[in-house]
């Protein structure tokens, strides 16, 4: 996990080319003027989601990961929070190659408060569940999740 501010994107580049691509496209757009759905950056190695979700107090729900692809995740409107783990107690749902994700429960061992202008790096194969509620109740939010080829 790597939890920082927009601005500070390029302190991260040179871990991964794709990675490169992806916050060079965070530091240099305007991300709230991107459509909802997907906007291509460089293919199938980098692209964007920008989506409508609402948070959810419950932490006791399943916690995803992704094999194939980082997550950047930044929200454009609201702010929720990302809690992380470190290893599964049970896989919930195994690992689906063609969406390139599973879930299970884990313990959280650390968490973030996402908001605009702050993005939040997940890695391959690291348990993270984004959408917690910031202050224990349900909030409409807009984000932007970046998908990158690792």
């Amino acid at each position: 996990m790597i939890f920082d501010k927009i601005e500070n994107a390029g302190r991260y580049i040179g871990l991964n080319p794709n990675l490169d691509t992806a916050l060079r496209f965070l530091a240099d757009t305007d991300l709230a003027a991107l459509p909802e759905g997907r906007t291509e950056i460089d293919g199938d190695k980098v692209f964007v989601n920008v989506m409508g979700a609402q948070t959810d107090p419950d932490k006791g729900r399943d916690y995803e990961f992704h094999e194939k692809y980082y997550d950047i995740q930044t929200d454009l409107t609201g702010s929720e929070t990302v809690r992380f783990g470190a290893e599964y107690r049970s896989i919930t749902r195994e690992y689906n190659s063609e969406w390139d994700i599973g879930m299970g429960q884990c313990d959280c061992e650390a968490e973030c408060r996402l908001s605009p202008g702050r993005f939040v790096i997940c890695e391959p194969k690291e348990p993270h569940q984004p959408g917690g509620s910031t202050d224990g109740e349900p909030m409409q939010i807009r984000k932007a999740v970046v998908k990158v080829r690792r």
